[in-house]
């Protein structure tokens, strides 16, 4: 198994040769972590710029760790990650279960039933739970990150204040702070898609569904618009994992009207290097820099 993470290299990657680490300490570091994926960006303040992308597959097999182990081989590796004098640090948790609950019926010492409940079984021991407050909502999302990761994490930036967030938290707040909190948006995952509804600008829908088939992806979108009242011309934004010509949106197009793209985050300047990049792919990454 130990193997498994050897010489581990990004799948995907962008460099901005201005780029020095001679720089760190005017830079801020977002991570973004699962089960099955590890990225960051780099956003230099001295350029106003993203000037830096990877991005990792974390091949989990039959190891439940599999994502601590490929973490430790990338920074061992890495020419710049582990250095402790960053800007700032923002680590977004894209957990296996989450919920929202309304704050004014939130019970901090409940947050694991909250947690259990939603996931239709107990948390592992092994988890850390957290809550994430969006204020704009009076709302608390309440999630779960492997204690092992968290505190590796914190042990690797001592000098730096580590709060996790969840990518839930980072995509509604990217969302309402460019202004687009209005009809359906959808989070993909390899295996996950996320729906979100704004009605009248208010977050009025939020859960994360698993499918196996693109058929089963399109069932759960169909099903929520539905159940919301929804008509398949309602304007909808994807992000994350899907393109253009995969299946999964081809499927979703013959149901749907009025499908889009998200943009990159309007209040973030990249670098050149990033003018090919799907905007709508790291969305999620990008927008956690509004959370500073």
């Amino acid at each position: 198994m130990e193997n498994l993470t050897l010489n581990i290299t990004p799948s995907f990657e962008i460099k901005d040769d201005r780029f020095d680490t001679n720089q760190i300490a005017d830079c801020h570091l977002l991570i973004e972590v699962s089960r099955d994926r590890f990225r960051f960006t780099v956003y230099n303040s001295i350029y106003d710029l993203v000037m830096w992308l990877e991005d990792y597959h974390v091949f989990s097999l039959l190891n439940e760790n599999q994502l601590l182990k490929t973490l430790k081989n990338v920074y061992q590796n890495h020419q710049f990650l582990a250095a402790n004098y960053w800007k700032t640090i923002r680590l977004s948790v894209n957990a296996n279960h989450f919920t929202l609950i309304p704050e004014e019926y939130y019970e901090s010492n409940e947050a694991a039933k909250y947690l259990n409940f939603a996931a239709g079984r107990n948390i592992s021991e092994k988890e850390q739970i957290i809550d994430f407050r969006f204020s704009r909502f009076g709302a608390v999302c309440i999630f779960g990150i492997e204690k092992e990761t968290i505190t590796w994490f914190k042990e690797m930036y001592p000098a730096r204040k580590i709060d996790p967030i969840p990518v839930i938290g980072t995509l509604i707040e990217g969302i309402v702070e460019d202004k687009n909190n209005q009809g359906l948006h959808i989070y993909f995952e390899d295996y996950y898609i996320t729906i979100i509804y704004f009605k009248d600008s208010k977050l009025h829908f939020c859960n994360r569904f698993h499918f196996r088939t693109s058929q089963d992806m399109v069932y759960h979108v169909l099903f929520v618009m539905n159940e919301l009242g929804l008509q398949t011309d309602t304007p909808v934004i994807f992000y994350g994992e899907i393109t253009s010509f995969s299946d999964r949106y081809i499927q979703l197009g013959q149901s749907l009207s009025n499908i889009k793209f998200a943009l990159n985050p309007s209040k973030i300047r990249f670098s050149q290097y990033f003018s090919d990049l799907p905007e709508h792919r790291y969305y999620s990454l990008f927008s956690s820099y509004y959370l500073y």
